[in-house]
């Protein structure tokens, strides 16, 4: 699975939802993101912006589903957003060294 890097400070926040479309046009099955942790306060304006882009180009059906990696060992419940992404592509990458990775978001076309 690819990933792509220049979520993590490259880009203009604004330029997030664009990169992402141009990405999945180009990816067949899935591909995975790098985007910032947040670590100096608490939260990250890129993963927020991956993360909002994403929820979108979900409703209008550009991608299958996503997940950010640290939710990993989560226990999730029916009402979450990544619920049914992480039932259906969790087998799919368990075995991803990224998978469990807070900044990595993974992204499934089909």
């Amino acid at each position: 699975m690819k990933t792509y890097t220049q979520f993590h400070g490259e880009i203009l926040i604004s330029d997030i939802g664009k990169e992402l479309r141009i990405i999945a046009k180009k990816e067949k099955i899935a591909f995975k993101v790098l985007t910032g942790y947040g670590s100096k306060t608490g939260s990250s304006r890129s993963k927020n912006a991956v993360l909002k882009s994403l929820s979108k180009m979900k409703k209008e059906g550009l991608i299958n589903g996503f997940f950010p990696g640290e939710i990993k060992n989560l226990l999730l419940t029916s009402s979450s957003p990544f619920y049914e992404s992480k039932l259906k592509y969790e087998k799919a990458i368990k075995f991803d060294s990224d998978y469990g990775n807070d900044g990595v978001i993974f992204i499934f076309i089909r």
